[in-house]
């Protein structure tokens, strides 16, 4: 009997059903001939359905039973790779190539281990072994072509591709598949049918612009890549390669709602893919799906196991929802076997603490991502004798109409062009109204977020920037490990995720003010703290901000407060000083509003902590995000802001200032805590802001019961802010160049 267990369980492995394979080949390891290889194709197939834990001891069993036998070893190298194990992955691949020298598998994971590592030479050195092995794998040309486009070596990739490309065989079936294809777009039904048989009949034709594919997107062309990708699976519907392929693909390019089908498709077609559910997660999140999104991490850790890189996202998500304790959590359990990815996680999610999130804390834990990097031969040493136009870099993915754009544009624009040359380095492509400005003011503009950071590096040091802002920090799509290779002779931190220390110790300085950052505040920062006169920010109010309107409390309805920031932001302390005002004032509402409410699942659930920290359901509305112009025009519903805390208001509390609307804020001792102090001091407006809970709670009832001083503030306040330093550009230009040339002049000379 276990001798057809062995043979069903290896049909059913080889008909793409693991899950009827299990049974079949646990039956068959008692066989005494082919128990070995029983126990191989189990933890393969084990390892198909994403059960890594339960793959491992028939693998294991499978390398002692079978001594000449490469693929153990390789198969548990892949399981401690997707662990974050890279030296247990390194090990058990050179166990493969012990038993095997010429596994080509096992050379090109370790090659992919070297590139991870920075270990270009070594890399491309096991891939040139692994083809002399195999000549005919055009993977394998394609890996290197892929190396030497990340490496920036532009000819030799391009020789590489042509050379794979140039073996690409012109089908037939692909191009009768794609003129059918181009008629069903047309609306032919029969059209559709007919591209499906006839990939039935030649599926391996996808191979080709699948490899095309991989190609154009190392090479920075994902649209290309993405057109070659939908003929792969126009050739070979519902292949588990090709899905992922086309999943990946468009979730890079944001095309969220076709992207999570695909990715759906490719799950159930390949179940043991982590990468297919994390990425899936990431489209979620970035579809502010928040809830969804820990649905399928909440999956994905049933069936992989507590792996870091799910427990990453999961703590993102968990955080940005509001529920802060299980997000630090779960951060702090991703650390062991995370690496750096994992203290970026942690900081990115503790300013949030309403305990955790101090100011002393976010320096430790910066100073830890600090500490974990490796050292990096410095591009440049000193700079350039001082005279001319210094050349200002800026490093960015939100050079536009994005809170970077808002709080940076309007500054940069009122420095002396004669003084400051200006050169974008954008991460992110942008083509709003607020990114041609910067564009006009830049001599130079990059698009550089397909690099790597030592390319980025590389292209900024060629470019002579004397100095590199970073406006990323540790924030979504942030660059900031740019610095380590150290491109620019003065590299200062400013806006941009810029809630702490960045540990860097390539990072110089800092750009602030004396209300982010007070006397004796340099001990919690490794960068020198570079003050400017006012605000640490210059304001650029919308064009289509409306008139400020009346106080909507004047109809005599009660007090409307107000808050449109992020859930992260909506701690426990928050939500209790909001019980406590409500039910001091029983004639006032709130309005809650931003994107994640926008799921219903995310709106429940977030009702039931509402409702759980004593805040009435039926004076409190939860309402999704809407497109900027209209976010503004809300505000003229609202009486009072209700800042949260201990991450504070930035650019909302900007916008509520500008549509007249003041705001209740309290300051803690963390950058981050401390945002709405300095925008409200700028106003003269610094005696809204409460040093505790309780000031704060006084504070808004106080406030909402002089209704007179509320209309008589909102229908001067826009005017106030006109006239400040937040929204005074040529001041703020003036301050600027003034600070970054005194910061530059200290720079030693090379």
């Amino acid at each position: 009997m276990t001798a057809e267990a062995y043979r069903a369980g290896l049909e059913a492995l080889g008909a793409g059903q693991p899950a009827r394979a299990v049974p079949l080949l646990t039956e068959a390891l008692g066989d005494p001939e082919r128990g070995g290889y029983a126990a191989l194709n189990l933890g393969m197939a084990l390892q198909a359905l994403g059960r890594l834990a339960a793959a491992v001891p028939p693998l294991q069993q499978a390398m002692a039973a079978l001594p000449d036998h490469a693929e153990p070893p390789f198969r548990l190298g892949t399981i401690a790779g997707l662990r974050n194990d890279a030296a247990a992955a390194a090990a058990l691949f050179r166990s493969s190539l012990a038993r095997d020298p010429a596994h080509v598998p096992a050379l090109a994971a370790l090659a992919a281990l070297a590139e991870e590592a920075g270990d270009t030479g070594e890399a491309r050195a096991l891939l040139a072994r692994a083809q002399d092995c195999d000549p005919a794998e055009p993977e394998l040309a394609l890996a290197l072509a892929r190396l030497d486009l990340g490496q920036g070596e532009a000819a030799a990739a391009a020789g590489g591709a042509g050379a794979v490309l140039a073996r690409r065989p012109a089908h037939a079936a692909a191009a009768r598949l794609l003129a059918e294809a181009l008629q069903a777009e047309l609306g032919s039904e029969a059209a559709l049918e007919r591209v499906a048989a006839g990939a039935a009949a030649d599926p391996f034709a996808a191979g080709w612009p699948l490899a095309a594919a991989w190609l154009l997107e190392a090479a920075g062309q994902p649209e290309a890549a993405l057109a070659e990708l939908r003929l792969a699976a126009q050739l070979a519907p519902g292949q588990a390669d090709v899905l992922a392929a086309l999943g990946h693909a468009l979730a890079g390019l944001d095309r969220h709602v076709e992207a999570e089908a695909i990715l759906r498709q490719a799950i159930a077609a390949r179940p043991g893919d982590l990468d297919l559910r994390n990425r899936l997660a990431t489209v979620l999140w970035k579809g502010n799906r928040l809830s969804a999104m820990l649905e399928v991490l909440e999956a994905a850790v049933a069936d992989f196991g507590p792996h870091a890189t799910l427990l990453l996202n999961q703590a993102l998500a968990l955080n940005a929802i509001g529920e802060q304790e299980a997000g630090l959590a779960a951060a702090e359990a991703a650390i062991p076997g995370g690496g750096i990815a994992a203290l970026v996680n942690r900081i990115a999610v503790l300013p949030y603490h309403p305990v955790a999130g101090t100011a002393l804390r976010l320096r430790e834990a910066a100073e830890a991502i600090g500490a974990a990097l490796r050292p990096v031969p410095p591009l440049v040493r000193g700079r350039r004798p001082q005279g001319g136009a210094l050349r200002l870099g800026l490093l960015s993915g939100g050079l536009g109409q994005h809170p970077v754009g808002w709080l940076t544009l309007a500054g940069l624009e009122a420095l002396p062009e004669a003084g400051f040359t200006l050169v974008a380095y954008s991460l992110k492509p942008r083509t709003d109204p607020l990114a041609r400005r910067f564009q006009a003011r830049c001599a130079q503009w990059h698009e550089v977020g397909a690099l790597d950071d030592a390319a980025i590096a590389a292209r900024i040091a060629a470019d002579g920037i004397d100095i590199l802002l970073e406006l990323g920090g540790y924030g979504e799509g942030g660059r900031p490990f740019v610095l380590q290779h150290r491109p620019a002779p003065l590299q200062v931190k400013w806006v941009g995720a810029q809630f702490a220390s960045l540990g860097l110790a390539a990072c110089d300085g800092m750009l602030t003010d004396r209300w982010e950052t007070p006397p004796g505040a340099e001990a919690f920062y490794t960068e020198q703290l570079l003050r400017l006169p006012d605000g640490y920010v210059c304001y650029l109010p919308p064009p289509y901000a409306p008139p400020v309107g009346p106080l909507p409390a004047l109809a005599g309805a009660g007090v409307t407060f107000g808050c449109f920031n992020n859930l992260a932001k909506l701690t426990a302390p928050v939500l209790a000083a909001w019980a406590a005002i409500l039910a001091a004032l029983p004639e006032a509402c709130l309005i809650l509003r931003t994107h994640a409410l926008g799921e219903a699942a995310t709106r429940d659930r977030t009702a039931r902590r509402l409702a759980a920290a004593g805040l009435p359901p039926d004076r409190v509305a939860l309402e999704g995000g809407l497109p900027h112009r209209r976010l503004i025009e809300a505000y003229g519903g609202i009486d009072i802001a209700l800042d949260p805390f201990p991450y504070t208001g930035g650019l909302t509390v900007c916008e509520a200032l500008w549509m007249g609307v003041p705001v209740v804020a309290m300051a803690g001792d963390s950058f981050c805590a401390r945002h709405a102090l300095s925008h409200l001091s700028n106003l003269g407006l610094g005696d809204w802001v409460a040093g505790d809970h309780a000031g704060y709670v006084a504070q808004a009832i106080a406030r909402a019961r002089d209704i007179p001083a509320l209309a008589a503030l909102r229908q001067g306040l826009r005017a106030r802010m006109a006239q400040s330093p937040l929204t005074d550009a040529p001041r703020f230009g003036r301050n600027l160049a003034g600070l970054l040339r005194q910061a530059w002049i200290a720079v030693p000379e090379a």
